[in-house]
C-alpha cells in the first residue's frame, strides 16, 4: 500500500472509542450520564452545551493520538531551550586590565532559561515592546535619519510620555466613537440588507471555517450548524446564537481565499476591484447587525459570549482596526479571566472551546499591546502546566474529510504556540543586549562576541523545530510558493525569529564600523532573513495579522535601509526590490488604512535623504 493509501486507511479504518466518563455538566450535577454524542440526554433536556474531557490517551482515536504525539515532540523542543551560554548583561567578569574574560559567557546563565518545568508561553510585554517597531526606530541611527519627520506623542501603560512616527493610535482613536471611519470603503453598507436564507448563509459560514477558523479554531462545526439552522428557521433574533452566526458571516465575507501564486508579486497600487469593495460592504452589513447583540456578550460570562467578543476582535483585525480589536479582545479576556479565577474553570476552563479561546485572546491582545502599549492585558498567564489547547473530541468530527482538515488546523495552532515560545526566549536575550548597549551600566558591559554561542544554539533549535513540523505545516524557502496559509504564516514567523536572533549583531555592525568580521557575517545573516521576510510576505492578502504584517515589513525594510548606509556590510542580493515591495504594500492598503502613509513616509525618509521633510513625504503619490 502506498503512503497516501496508508494515510487514508489510518484516517478511516481505526475504530473510534467512546469515552466512559460523564460529561462535564453531569459531573457537576452528579447525575448519571448516558454518554450520547453530540449531546447526552440530560444536557439535551435542560438545553445546556454538552462537553467531554478525555485525560486518558487511550480514549482518543488514531487522528487525535497523532496530534498528541506531534505535540510532545514540539513541546520537547521548547523545553530544551536553555542554552548554557546565555550571558548576563548587567555584570560580566573582567580581567585586571578591564578586558572581558573570553569564557565569561560560560559561567553565567540567564534566569529566563533556568525554569523549564512548565514551558508557559508568556509573550512578556515589556520585552515585546522594547523590540517593537517604535523602539527599533529609536535606535541612534534612526533618530538622526528621521529627525525631520513628525512625532506623534501618546501616554503608555506606565503613564510615561512616548512617541511614534506611525499614527495608528491617533487615527484609530479619532474614529472609536463612530461606527464608520470617515471615507472608509464600507461606509455605504446598509446593515438592514442581511439574509436569512440558507443558500446565502451556508457559503459564508463555509468561508469562515475554511479561511478563518482553520487558524484560530474557536468554533466547532457542530455548534455552528446548530446555530445556523436556528437562524435560518427563526430569523435574526436578539440572542448570542444569532450574533455568532452573523459574525461568522461577516468574517466569511471579508476573508480572502489564499492564492500562493502572487505572493512574490507587488500589488497593483491603484486597483480597488469592485469585488473587493463588495466583499467589505457585505461583511460590514453582517457585522453591524451582530453589534446589536454584542451588548449581552459584554455582560455574560460563558463560552458563547466570549466566542462572540473574540470573533468581533478578529473581524476588526481583518479590517485593519487594531484599537477596535483590542477592546474586543480585552473584554473577552476579562471574561476568560473570571472563568479561570472561579470554580467555573474546573469544568469549562479545561474544555476545548475554553482553551482555544484562551490562547486566541491571549496572543491577540498581547500582540497589539506589544506594538502599542496603551494598557495592561486582561489575561494573566495560564495557571496550569498542561496549558496547550485541547483538540476537538473525535465524536464531533462528522466526516473523514473534515477530520483531516481539522487535524491539520490543530497542528498549525499548536506549532504556532510552540514557535512563539521559542521567539519569547530569543526576544529576552536580544532585549537584554540592546538595552545594555543603549543604556550601558558601566564600561564593563559585555561585548557582542559573547552572544555568538547563544545564537548558534538558537539557530539549531529553530532548525530542529522546522524539521519536526507536521507535513501539512512544513514550508519551502522563498522564492518557492507556500501552498497553504498554514505554511505561509509559519514561514513568516520562522524568518522573523531568525532575523530577531541576529538583530544584536546588526545593531553592533550598524553603530560600530570597527566591529569584527564575525559580527559582520552574523549581521549579514540578519539582513538575509529580513529580506526573505519581505520576499515571503503576501502583500495583498487580507488576514487576522495584516496589521502586524505591515509593522513587521516596516522593521525588515528599516533594518535593510539602515544597513545600506554602513560601508562594512554586504547587502543581500535583491534588497532594493524588497524595499519597493514594502512601499507597494503600503500603497495598496492605504486605501483602507490611511496610516500606511506614515509607514511609507518613514521608508522614504530612510531611502531618500536624512533631511526628508513632511511635505516631501506627502508627495509619495497615495490616492
Amino acid at each position: 500500500m502506498d503512503a497516501e493509501g496508508m494515510r487514508s486507511h489510518q484516517r478511516t479504518g481505526y475504530p473510534r472509542r467512546r469515552a466512559v466518563a460523564a460529561c462535564l455538566t453531569c459531573r457537576e450535577r452528579k447525575r448519571k450520564c448516558d454518554n450520547l454524542r453530540p449531546s447526552c440526554s440530560s444536557c439535551l433536556q435542560i438545553g445546556t452545551p454538552c462537553e467531554y474531557i478525555k485525560k486518558d490517551a487511550s480514549t482518543f482515536d488514531a487522528a487525535s493520538l497523532r496530534i498528541l504525539t506531534q505535540l510532545s515532540v514540539i513541546e520537547g523542543l521548547v523545553r530544551d531551550i536553555h542554552p548554557s551560554s546565555s550571558p548576563d548583561f548587567s555584570s560580566v567578569p573582567t580581567t585586571s586590565g578591564g578586558q572581558k574574560q573570553p569564557n565569561a559567557v560560560r559561567s553565567s546563565e540567564c534566569d529566563g532559561f533556568s525554569d523549564t518545568k512548565h514551558a508557559i508561553f508568556s509573550l512578556h510585554l515589556e520585552v515585546g515592546y522594547r523590540l517593537s517597531t517604535d523602539e527599533l526606530l529609536r535606535w541612534p541611527i534612526f533618530e538622526e535619519l528621521l529627525s525631520s519627520l513628525q512625532r506623534f506623542r501618546f501616554v503608555d501603560d506606565h503613564d510615561s510620555e512616548a512617541y511614534t512616527y506611525l499614527n495608528d493610535l491617533l487615527t484609530q482613536s479619532d474614529t472609536m466613537g463612530s461606527k464608520d471611519q470617515v471615507g472608509s470603503p464600507w461606509d455605504l453598507a446598509r446593515p438592514d440588507e442581511i439574509s436569512t436564507e440558507i443558500s446565502d448563509i451556508e457559503p459564508l459560514v463555509d468561508h469562515f471555517f475554511n479561511r478563518v477558523n482553520i487558524k484560530n479554531p474557536i468554533v466547532t462545526r457542530q455548534d455552528a450548524s446548530q446555530y445556523c439552522r436556528q437562524y435560518c428557521t427563526h430569523g435574526s433574533l436578539s440572542n448570542l446564537e444569532t450574533c455568532l452566526v452573523l459574525l461568522m458571516c461577516a468574517l466569511g465575507a471579508v476573508s480572502m481565499e489564499f492564492d500562493p501564486s502572487n505572493v512574490t508579486q507587488s500589488p497593483s497600487s491603484s486597483s480597488h476591484p469592485s469585488s473587493r469593495l463588495a466583499s467589505l460592504r457585505l461583511g460590514y452589513r453582517y457585522f453591524v447587525a451582530a453589534e446589536k447583540c454584542l451588548g449581552s456578550a459584554l455582560s455574560s460570562v460563558h463560552s458563547l459570549a466570549i466566542q462572540c467578543l473574540c470573533l468581533a476582535g478578529i473581524f476588526h483585525m481583518y479590517l485593519i482596526r487594531p484599537m477596535h480589536a483590542l477592546r474586543m479582545f480585552h473584554a473577552a479576556g476579562s471574561s476568560l479571566q473570571i472563568l479561570a479565577s472561579t470554580n467555573a474553570s474546573s469544568a469549562e476552563g479545561r474544555s476545548q472551546v475554553y482553551s482555544s479561546l484562551f490562547w486566541t485572546c491571549y496572543k491577540s491582545e498581547r500582540e497589539i499591546l506589544a506594538e502599542i502599549p496603551v494598557s495592561t492585558p486582561a489575561l494573566r498567564q495560564p495557571g496550569w502546566p498542561d496549558s496547550y489547547p485541547l483538540s476537538n473530541q473525535p465524536a464531533s468530527m462528522t466526516s473523514d474529510m473534515w477530520a483531516s482538515h481539522e487535524e491539520d488546523s490543530w497542528y498549525f495552532f499548536l506549532s504556532e504556540i510552540a514557535l512563539r515560545r521559542i521567539t519569547d526566549q530569543v526576544a529576552d536575550v536580544v532585549y537584554k543586549y540592546i538595552d545594555a548597549r543603549e543604556n550601558p551600566p558601566d564600561s564593563s558591559s559585555p561585548g557582542i562576541e559573547e552572544l555568538i554561542p547563544v545564537v548558534v544554539e538558537f539557530e539549531r533549535q529553530a532548525e530542529t523545530f522546522r524539521e519536526n513540523l507536521p507535513p501539512s505545516i512544513q514550508f519551502p524557502d522563498v522564492p518557492q510558493f507556500a501552498s497553504t496559509e498554514w505554511q505561509q504564516y509559519s514561514r513568516g514567523r520562522y524568518y522573523r525569529v531568525l532575523e530577531l536572533m541576529h538583530r544584536p549583531f546588526l545593531f553592533a555592525a550598524i553603530h560600530d564600523p570597527d566591529c569584527s568580521a564575525v559580527v559582520r557575517v552574523l549581521a549579514e545573516k540578519g539582513l538575509f532573513n529580513a529580506l526573505r521576510y519581505l520576499q515571503h510576505s503576501h502583500a495583498s492578502h487580507r488576514h487576522h495579522g495584516t496589521w502586524l504584517q505591515l509593522r513587521n515589513v516596516m522593521k525588515a525594510a528599516s533594518l535593510l535601509l539602515a544597513a545600506s548606509r554602513s560601508k562594512g556590510l554586504k547587502m543581500p542580493h535583491g534588497w532594493e526590490a524588497g524595499i519597493d515591495k514594502a512601499l507597494a504594500t503600503y500603497e495598496y492598503w492605504a486605501w483602507e488604512f490611511p496610516s500606511c502613509k506614515t509607514y511609507a513616509g518613514v521608508i522614504l525618509a530612510l531611502a531618500n535623504s536624512p533631511l526628508a521633510t513632511d511635505e516631501e513625504v506627502r508627495q509619495i503619490g497615495f490616492a
